[in-house]
């Protein structure tokens, strides 16, 4: 009897132990990939970084990243992550599914006095008659074994009989800072092609054609789907898809107004294929939610070429950073940067992370300067990667938002422009809208580029103009028109537009709530006057979103409460040319 209990035991433990390992298989076979992010403590991503497991090495790729499987962690509990030029860490793998190592820098010797970077605060030069006079300021230097030093120095200035103003300290240090800087100098125009959508198909087949098959991109197939609820608000952050049969060729949420664009064809590499038009309007059982966050990211060159102009930026930055969340009525506005330079330099990217600590975000802003580049193309491609990977956008936000500040394009190898393509389409899908903001340098051939990177991430276009006098000669862009402004209040109110949904709260009555007075408006006609097929003159009336889309043009007695029922809840105005001049009225469905 003691014997068969005995066998019985042995076949009930080994039952359990295998029951165990099932179990176990099974659960690790449901995990997610754990994504680990290496980077060093001023946040530039690190590449080549070992991670091991075990006695397995992993290399990190040029954006920091390493991609690892359940089964190539199996039951490890930690991992060591080093780089040259680093110390050393061990990192616990919890149960996430993104990890961020920050490395610090190994101590290293002092460099020599010319390969150091002097950072400045306030601006000062000496007192009249003292010569040598000194004043400290932060130093520091990428050492050859990949350490940095940093530490603090006290420079001898020179009088001011003998040197008005210190322009440099040291090889490669910042330029000297002008104490005018301050935001609302620099100006700019936007060039929305979506409002201007007869327009755009004229420079592809005329201007710009030839810059197509540069960039293998021809944003000209392009459909618009709008998503309502039951109650005729505006769905924000739905999926929509372009099809092909069982292909999918196109990605786009849902932005702000409900909207999606979607694009046939828009990489000229591929095969052309017909697509499936979608549904233009599609009502969907989803309760209305507006929510309260936004993110904001920027994008910047700070290669050398943008050192005319990368003060005056980064000032209106930290201005537009304190403004948002006012200028959006107090939604809840994270805010992040990530700023790049191209192959050989310094570094290729490095990031800050949204947060809603904007301090965190201006004082990232603050320490960058321009350097290195060499060439003109930047590496575009893989600044877009480490913003769309690696910031930590926010799914359920009402707006993402990434302005991408530069003044050259990327590279034109097939390796870097398929890279390109990726991470537009991935814009596209994740819902961020790319608005450049393009500075002195650009040619037309990255004007296009540019244009339909915008169209095809939903987003607009800004070009800074000579008017302020900051910086060399702006590229003029091929347009109709352009408004000049300054560029700080055009940031804001594209964030504004951007993030505009009408309020959950129910209602007493469903009317429809209109100004009782035209109020004159600059809007600039002659696009409608210079193409006959488009209807204009007495009695047409152009419908257009809150971010400035047509929706629809009507002609004859217009009458506002005809829309109700079949435009989702929202603002939108009516543009109308009558007694010799345009008008605009707003219009608040409800």
């Amino acid at each position: 009897m003691k014997r068969i209990l005995s066998i019985l035991c042995v076949l009930l433990m080994g039952f359990s132990s295998m029951s165990a390992c099932v179990k176990k298989q099974a659960l690790t076979s449901n995990l997610s990939p754990l994504t680990i992010i290496v980077m060093d403590t001023t946040q530039a991503l690190l590449d080549g970084a070992q991670v091991t497991i075990g006695k397995t090495v992993f290399k990190t790729s040029f954006d920091g990243r390493v991609v690892l499987k359940p089964e190539q962690i199996g039951d490890a509990k930690s991992c060591v992550v080093a780089c040259d030029g680093y110390k050393e860490e061990t990192v616990a793998l919890r149960d996430v599914r993104t990890l961020v190592v920050r490395l610090t820098p190994k101590a290293g010797k002092k460099p020599k006095k010319e390969d150091i970077y002097y950072s400045y605060g306030t601006t000062r030069t000496a007192r009249s008659g003292k010569k040598g006079e000194v004043e400290t300021l932060a130093a520091s230097a990428v050492m050859e074994d990949g350490a940095v030093y940093e530490a603090e120095e006290e420079v001898a200035f020179l009088a001011v009989e003998e040197a008005p103003a210190v322009s440099k300290v040291g090889y490669g240090s910042k330029p000297h800072v002008p104490n005018n800087i301050s935001a609302g100098k620099l100006t700019a125009g936007e060039v929305n092609d979506f409002t201007k959508w007869s327009f755009w198909p004229n420079i592809l087949d005329g201007s710009h054609k030839e810059y197509i098959s540069t960039w293998r991109i021809d944003a000209r197939q392009r459909y618009t789907v709008q998503v309502v609820n039951k109650e005729g608000y505006p769905v924000v952050n739905y999926p929509v898809s372009l099809k092909y049969g069982n292909n999918t060729l196109f990605q786009d949420v849902t932005d702000n107004t409900g909207k999606a664009e979607l694009w046939g064809n828009l990489i000229t590499s591929n095969p052309k294929t017909m697509v499936e038009v979608p549904e233009q309007t599609i009502v969907v059982d989803e309760p209305c939610e507006a929510p309260e966050d936004v993110d904001v990211l920027f994008v910047f060159d700070a290669t050398g070429s943008m050192g005319d102009e990368l003060h005056y930026l980064q000032a209106e930055m930290k201005d537009v950073i304190s403004r948002a969340s006012a200028a959006t009525g107090g939604l809840k506005i994270r805010t992040g940067a990530v700023v790049y330079r191209d192959h050989g330099d310094e570094y290729i990217t490095r990031i800050s992370r949204l947060t809603d600590n904007i301090k965190t975000t201006q004082a990232f802003i603050d320490k960058q300067h321009a350097s290195g580049g060499g060439d003109y193309p930047e590496a575009i491609p893989e600044a877009l990667m480490a913003a769309l990977n690696s910031a930590g956008w926010n799914e359920n936000a009402r707006a993402r938002i990434a302005f991408l500040v530069l003044d050259a394009p990327c590279h034109q190898d097939s390796a870097t422009i398929a890279l390109l393509h990726e991470q537009v389409l991935n814009a596209a899908a994740m819902g961020v809208r790319i608005v450049p903001v393009v500075c002195s340098g650009l040619d037309k051939a990255g004007e296009l580029l540019m244009r339909s990177i915008a169209l095809a991430t939903n987003g607009t276009s800004f070009f800074l103009t000579d008017d302020s006098g900051i910086g060399n000669s702006h590229l003029k862009p091929t347009t109709d028109s352009l408004k000049v402004e300054h560029l700080n209040d055009m940031l804001v109110r594209t964030i504004v537009e951007f993030s505009a949904m009408p309020s959950c709260e129910p209602q007493q009555e469903q009317e429809v709530a209109i100004e009782e007075q035209f109020i004159p408006n600059p809007f600039d006609a002659k696009q409608l006057e210079d193409d006959p097929t488009i209807p204009h003159g007495e009695g047409v009336h152009y419908l257009l979103d809150v971010s400035g889309k047509l929706i629809t043009i009507l002609e004859g007695t217009f009458d506002e409460t005809s829309l109700r029922g079949k435009l989702p809840i929202g603002i939108y105005f009516v543009k109308t040319f009558y007694d010799g001049q345009w008008h605009t009225r707003k219009i608040l469905l409800r």
